[in-house]
């Protein structure tokens, strides 16, 4: 049977978050910032027709444009992966198994006698369900349903069912740098070529795209042809060949107690990645850093670790990074930045086994249960004890409630 490949897409995702709770924002400006209420990672269309960039320094943004009147969130990412969940599990109930390619993004397959209509039904059981709007777009290819659901945000029905003859008439005015992984440095050099559109890039010889972009080009080439390579279940990102888990203070740090305690933060963010991605890591490197500006800037601020045996426990990973920590600690250095990258990433079923297994087992079970606890009752309910209760010195005044992950930020109804 024939198919054709679908891509939801939350949009506004961190926004959409939430408003969910805070029903009187819907249709005002409204901005996401980052961890440490400094970058702006996500803005309401009402931001963004204020001609406000994506990641820009907050301060720079309030001199572009006047910003009194748009409301600020700090990051709530224990919000937004719950919603994510949610949102993720309504699709899968409608459509089978899917492809989570990100915290607000998913592929999935459909019948090819799908219709428009169909696809505006499936949004409305999404929205009325989970309560966050979403685009979906409909294509022969991954990459076409990528360009479907951006062209759906465009539509009041907030869906496009992108066929062969639908795109041959966009193609044209479609901009090579909209394009699914055509990225800068391709598409600087396409244009130096006067290859301006996706309609450029298709009517494009083959052996010329495979000559001076390799694989990669054709298959992007192909996929807006509509034939089909990455297929559903095969994320066509690369594997992660590094995690990290860093953060800028609000406040410099100098005693080595608050250093530590933020590291450690990281350390245990950065192994639950690994253990969700079923990762071991041979490589740790430590940053503690002043800032940039200051006379500290050129003091050593990197510590690297290659581990005899690769891991992903938190016990672990924790000794050793507070050893590399260690190593480039000076009292009177005021830093700003702490955290932590790991590398030489391999999968868990690679690893040998050894006359230690009881013991990794032990450490394998802790992990396990830290990971549940801190999943259902949030972030640092179950932490190492070098952790101060108070997390990492960053700046988070402006974060909402944990609505559905801490059962005292449940919101209250109240009948009178």
């Amino acid at each position: 049977m024939l198919i054709m490949i679908g891509l939801m897409d939350c949009n506004n995702f961190f926004v959409s978050c939430e408003r969910l709770f805070r029903p009187d924002l819907e249709h005002k400006p409204v901005v996401v910032l980052s961890g440490n209420d400094g970058v702006i990672v996500a803005r309401s269309n009402e931001v963004k027709a204020m001609g406000v960039p994506m990641g820009i320094p907050l301060f720079q943004a309030k001199k572009l444009v006047d910003m009194s009147g748009v409301t600020f969130f700090s990051t709530n990412f224990s919000l937004y992966r719950d919603i994510s969940r949610r949102v993720m599990r309504v699709l899968a109930d409608e459509v089978g198994e899917c492809e989570i390619y990100s915290v607000d993004e998913a592929f999935f397959t459909l019948t090819n006698n799908i219709s428009e209509k169909d696809l505006m039904s499936l949004r409305q059981r999404i929205i009325k369900s989970v309560g966050i709007p979403v685009s979906i777009g409909a294509a022969k290819t991954k990459t076409l349903a990528k360009i479907g659901s951006s062209l759906g945000k465009k539509n009041t029905t907030g869906v496009c069912l992108l066929n062969e003859e639908k795109w041959n008439k966009l193609a044209s005015d479609y901009l090579c740098q909209e394009v699914w992984n055509l990225g800068p440095a391709m598409t600087a050099k396409l244009r130096t070529n006067n290859i301006t559109t996706a309609a450029d890039f298709m009517n494009l010889e083959k052996s010329f795209v495979a000559y001076n972009f390799g694989i990669s080009g054709r298959r992007i080439q192909d996929e807006l042809l509509g034939i089909s390579v990455h297929k559903i279940g095969v994320n066509s990102r690369e594997p992660n060949k590094s995690i990290a888990s860093t953060r800028s203070f609000s406040k410099i740090i100098k005693e080595k107690k608050g250093l530590e305690s933020a590291l450690v933060f990281h350390v245990s963010e950065v192994a639950k990645k690994l253990r969700t991605k079923k990762l071991l890591a041979g490589n740790i490197n430590i940053l503690a850093r002043a800032s940039r500006h200051s006379d500290f800037n050129l003091k050593k601020s990197t510590s690297n670790i290659v581990l005899e045996r690769p891991t992903n426990d938190t016990i672990e990973l924790t000794k050793l990074a507070l050893k590399g920590l260690s190593e480039i600690y000076e009292a009177t250095t005021p830093y700003k930045k702490v955290g932590i990258t790991v590398s030489g990433l391999i999968p868990e079923d690679m690893l040998p086994v050894t006359l230690f297994t009881s013991t990794e087992e032990k450490s394998d079970e802790l992990d396990k249960i830290r990971d549940q606890l801190n999943n259902r009752f949030g972030a640092g309910t179950l932490r190492q004890g070098v952790v101060l209760k108070s997390g990492p010195n960053t700046s988070t005044k402006l974060r909402s409630p944990h609505y559905t992950t801490v059962w005292i930020d449940i919101p209250r109804v109240v009948a009178k």
